[in-house]
């Protein structure tokens, strides 16, 4: 007897969806985004599997919620059955969509799906990848971004930037802005905790939550630190994040005049209270997509500084909720910090506008709900026998 192909939308069937990052290593901006998704969806709608290529503490997070965990590493370099491996969780689970994040994800997602009924989705984070590929790697990306389902832009930026690429198909691309969940993020005892940490009720704390990658130019903000504490002897650099670079920055930050304060505390699971015991947040990278951290920091009250480009300055307005400075310009980074530590209106006045600004724009219910709509069209146009599942 032939079956008929019927679209999944009037099966009655979950959505079983997989969402692929490269590492459970530490919560970073886009392992936060999934965090977030996967926590929110209904649970009447779908079946949620997360696939990480490398494995590390944030799997228990999402145990602790009842998200189902699969782990798939290379085991060397040249690692043919690799692909193979995540193909057979994706046809095990009965996998219907495949969410991944950032380029390596996709791209092993993209040759695991292949001659599937799977549909692929990818969020994009920032462009700086795409931006420093070679030109082989970079045709290979187009390759993938033109046979994607969908693409899905973090910032009115990347969505500009997508629209404008011709390997992109306008009608693929979506733009789902990040949000935040608002009440995780109320004010904690800072006098409690910064005791903890080994702090003084009066230390000025400046602080950013970023794991240490180049791209985040922890190197300018220690410099401009080193420099900024010759006049203010109560401060401190306190620098939260998992370690990417093999020890580098710590070594740089030895070398300064300033070391003795400046802290490094490494991953930390407990950011929303970090957030809520510094005077001052900057963060000075040379490129983002559009970074969650500073709207917790909004989120927390704490006035902000950030570098002026892509993705930052879609966050910050100069002078209005945050500050920025010309990107890797130590000396106006500075005079930034010292601007906003000495003026206590403004610093109120951007306490009040970063506060308000991040709830009237980044809600993490109307993300969710978009992303729910997304997937839900995705779904409905996978043409499946009665009996249910992808082959």
């Amino acid at each position: 007897m032939i079956q008929e192909d019927i679209p999944l939308s009037n099966t009655g069937t979950k959505i079983r969806i997989a969402f692929v990052l490269w590492s459970l290593e530490g919560m970073g901006g886009s392992e936060s985004v999934v965090f977030d998704i996967v926590r929110k969806l209904d649970k009447n709608l779908f079946e949620v599997l997360v696939i990480g290529l490398k494995d590390g503490p944030v799997r228990q997070l999402y145990e602790e919620i009842g998200v189902k965990i699969e782990v798939v590493s290379k085991t060397q370099k040249y690692d043919f059955g690799f692909v193979q491996r995540i193909r057979h969780v994706l046809k095990k689970e009965k996998i219907h969509l495949v969410n991944a994040h950032h380029f390596e994800p996709l791209l092993y997602s993209f040759l695991a799906t292949r001659m599937t009924k799977i549909k692929l989705i990818y969020t994009e984070h920032s462009v700086w990848q795409y931006l420093e590929m070679d030109f082989l790697k970079r045709n290979l990306c187009n390759f993938i971004l033109w046979n994607t389902d969908a693409i899905v832009a973090i910032s009115k930026q990347l969505l500009q930037y997508y629209r404008d690429n011709p390997f992109v198909s306008k009608h693929k691309t979506h733009l789902i802005i990040n949000g935040i969940d608002l009440s995780r993020f109320k004010c904690a005892d800072r006098t409690k905790l910064k005791k903890e940490l080994g702090f003084r009720p009066n230390d000025i704390l400046i602080g950013v939550v970023a794991n240490l990658r180049p791209e985040k130019n922890h190197k300018v903000l220690i410099s401009a630190f080193s420099k900024l504490s010759e006049t203010l002897i109560d401060s401190h650099l306190v620098l939260v994040g998992l370690d990417c670079m093999d020890g580098e920055i710590q070594l740089y930050a030895s070398s300064m005049r300033a070391a003795d304060r400046i802290h490094f505390l490494g991953y930390r699971q407990d950011v929303t209270g970090l957030l809520n015991i510094f005077d001052v947040f900057c963060l000075s990278s040379v490129n983002e997509g559009l970074p969650l951290v500073l709207l917790e920091a909004m989120a927390c009250g704490v006035p902000v500084v950030g570098s002026d480009v892509m993705g930052i300055n879609e966050v910050i307005t100069d002078n209005v909720n945050g500050l920025l400075f010309p990107n890797g310009d130590e000396t106006m980074l500075v005079e930034k910090i010292k601007k906003l530590l000495r003026e206590d209106s403004l610093r109120f006045k951007l306490h009040k506008a970063g506060l308000a600004y991040v709830k009237e724009k980044y809600c993490l219910d109307d993300k969710v709900r978009e992303y729910t709509n997304l997937f839900q069209k995705m779904f409905s146009k996978i043409p499946i026998k009665k009996t249910g599942g992808c082959s």
